[in-house]
């Protein structure tokens, strides 16, 4: 396992295929964690979901870990883009620090 900066595995993930095979679909998605806000939180209201989710390929290995808020009409908080925290890149398990 390879620790990287938050900037750098975000710049690699958004320039890879994952979000797009994420909004297409094309990833099974496990939840991780998916619990409500009880307070506001990072400029969310109350009752966004703060999720944790892990996305895997057809034959079930993880590929991408990410968290994001789900806001209750279905958008992405914060910067509206899940937010890598661990993923799979040119064979190296990355972990943002």
């Amino acid at each position: 396992m390879t620790r990287t900066s938050k900037t750098r595995i975000r710049q690699l993930f958004n320039a890879s295929q994952y979000p797009a095979m994420i909004q297409n679909g094309k990833l099974e998605v496990e939840a991780l964690r998916d619990s409500h806000l009880k307070r506001k939180h990072h400029g969310e209201e109350r009752c966004t979901l703060s999720q944790t989710l892990r996305f895997k390929d057809a034959e079930g290995r993880w590929i991408v870990e990410v968290h994001q808020y789900l806001r209750q009409d279905g958008t992405i908080g914060a910067s509206g883009q899940p937010d890598p925290k661990r993923m799979r890149h040119e064979g190296r398990i990355l972990l943002a620090k």
